[in-house]
């Protein structure tokens, strides 16, 4: 897994999905035939919806030049 880090505690992780991965991700919409995802954290907690399939749809939650590699 890669990861991110922000400011105010914001972590970005790609995710494989699989296991209880998938299960999260299909809650919060991420595609069935996804098979990673971007999770989004501020502090633990979910940003947006938490899971996103896309950089795209990432981007429209975080900004994400302020990401840096972890």
């Amino acid at each position: 897994m890669e990861v991110w880090t922000g400011p105010d505690g914001l972590r970005v992780t790609a995710v494989p999905l699989d296991g209880a991965h998938r299960a999260w991700a299909d809650f919060a919409g991420v595609p069935a035939d996804a098979t990673s995802a971007f999770l989004a954290t501020r502090r633990g907690l979910p940003v947006g919806r938490g899971w996103y399939a896309s950089i795209a749809e990432l981007s429209e939650q975080v900004d994400l030049a302020s990401l840096t590699p972890a």
